[in-house]
């Protein structure tokens, strides 16, 4: 518990120590659509999110609207998928929306996502040292898997339980191909210096649509933390 209580202190002594700092700000540093066919279409819009405030701020709520060729709604939502949603000053992390079209529904042409934030030190986000890689068309038995991996070591002198890890799929440019995540919930504790891996499959109707686009996967970005009270 030392390096957490020690850890929590240090940000509250550099937000003490600052009068001057401005409001947690934050900036979309990248957003991406993607339109996935199937018994049920969907349409994604994966965004990374930075903090470029100078205080903390939590992911609060967003919009996401698509739009046909006419620029009319074709739908709408406010459900936000986000992840490590409080962020320190420059922190960043990523967030996920969708929503689902019957099959009767126009092809989104267009879409507009907007993202709010607040500021919020309730709680901190405390990231753990995570490594991440990419495991493509591994046979095992009669099937074939796509795996995103993420090791994430327990820095702290304290089991860790809940453990949150976020996976982004990326291209070779870092556009975001596919978000997913894993939690350890209360029954999986991470002993103080241990590490765990954890392997995440990418889900089929994705690679379909990759194989279909010629889009490549290259690489895994992974965050690892732990949500902690900020008493």
């Amino acid at each position: 518990m030392k390096k957490i209580v020690a850890i929590l202190l240090t940000v509250m002594l550099i937000i003490g120590c600052c009068p001057a700092f401005a409001a947690g700000r934050l900036s979309v540093v990248q957003e991406n659509f993607h339109y996935i066919p199937g018994y049920w279409n969907y349409g994604y819009v994966y965004t990374k999110v930075e903090n470029i405030g100078d205080r903390p701020i939590k992911v609060n709520a967003g919009v996401l609207e698509m739009y046909d060729a006419n620029g009319e709604v074709i739908t709408s939502t406010d459900y936000v998928n986000a992840f490590a949603t409080y962020l320190m000053p420059g922190e960043y992390t990523y967030v996920k929306m969708y929503e689902d079209f019957d099959e009767d529904a126009a092809v989104p042409n267009d879409y507009m996502v907007t993202l709010t934030g607040k500021s919020d030190s309730s709680k901190v986000a405390l990231r753990l040292p995570v490594e991440s890689n990419l495991a493509m068309h591994v046979v095992d038995g009669w099937r074939e898997y796509n795996y995103m991996y993420a090791t994430v070591t327990n820095n702290t002198d304290e089991v860790l339980f809940d453990v949150n890890v976020a996976l982004a799929l990326l291209d070779a440019e870092g556009n975001i191909l596919y978000v997913d995540s894993h939690n350890t919930y209360s029954t999986l504790g991470i002993n103080p210096g241990s590490t765990v891996t954890i392997r995440v499959d990418i889900n089929s109707s994705f690679m379909d649509y990759f194989e279909a686009n010629e889009i490549v996967p290259a690489s895994v970005d992974a965050i690892a933390y732990v949500l902690i009270d900020n008493d």
